[in-house]
């Protein structure tokens, strides 16, 4: 019997620098109680493959992440995203970028989500997360199911994840190369359970705290359209 070897390549970055929005955050927008937190939450485990997206040849991690954030989601309300392909990723990157591999802004990335929709899904709202509020992002993820974030990749992160580590801090601290959109979809008391380049990985909270650099909630259309309401694990 041949025992299957999960061979973990880092793939490109292309996040480009954060565009500030003055739109307040979560906790602005979340009234009333919130509920207690579990301890743990892991919904990574609830899609059984994340594609890489073609990540590993162009700097499209924004929309990479889009199309796996899609896949938490609908797994939460039952139904599978089907990932459209590298022909449609493609084209729709350079579209994005003007036909050049440059990257693309998170933010831009979700007004255009928002407005004329992505991979043929939209969204009906988004707002930041505080990423330096660590109760706030806990209970986004919880209450949401996923979170967008953006992340500074030093040279050990992707080291550390072609050797299946944890995202951790180094001695001395790596600078980073470049900045990487990832997808949260869990949390335990080490870190925050991360997807990217088709894979599974962790960030631990002290290399989130020097790293971490963006984080959004979403609420899909799909969403609004079932009454799917935050609250719902």
């Amino acid at each position: 019997m041949t025992e299957t070897v999960d061979v973990r390549v880092a793939g490109k970055l292309g996040k480009l620098p954060k565009l500030e929005v003055d739109m307040g955050t979560l906790r602005d927008y979340m009234k009333g109680n919130w509920p207690k937190l579990p301890t743990t939450v892991d919904y990574t485990n609830r899609v059984s493959d994340y594609p890489m997206s073609l990540n590993n040849e162009y700097g499209n991690c924004t929309l990479a992440g889009v199309t796996h954030l899609n896949q938490l989601c609908y797994a939460e309300i039952g139904e599978t995203f089907a990932y459209p392909g590298d022909a449609i990723e493609k084209s729709t990157y350079f579209d994005m970028t003007g036909g050049q591999d440059t990257g693309l802004v998170e933010v831009d990335v979700l007004k255009t989500w928002m407005s004329s929709g992505l991979f043929d899904t939209k969204i009906a709202a988004w707002v930041p997360v505080n990423i330096k509020d660590e109760a706030e992002f806990r209970m986004a993820i919880y209450l949401f199911g996923g979170l967008y974030l953006g992340v500074e990749i030093p040279q050990s992160a992707e080291t550390q994840f072609e050797n299946h580590e944890p995202w951790h801090l180094t001695i001395p601290q790596g600078q980073p190369i470049g900045g990487h959109c990832v997808v949260a979809g869990g949390f335990n008391r080490s870190g925050i359970q991360v997807v990217t380049w088709g894979n599974i990985t962790t960030a631990t909270w002290d290399w989130w705290d020097v790293y971490g650099s963006e984080c959004y909630v979403i609420i899909p259309q799909a969403f609004v359209e079932i009454d799917h309401g935050p609250i719902y694990h």
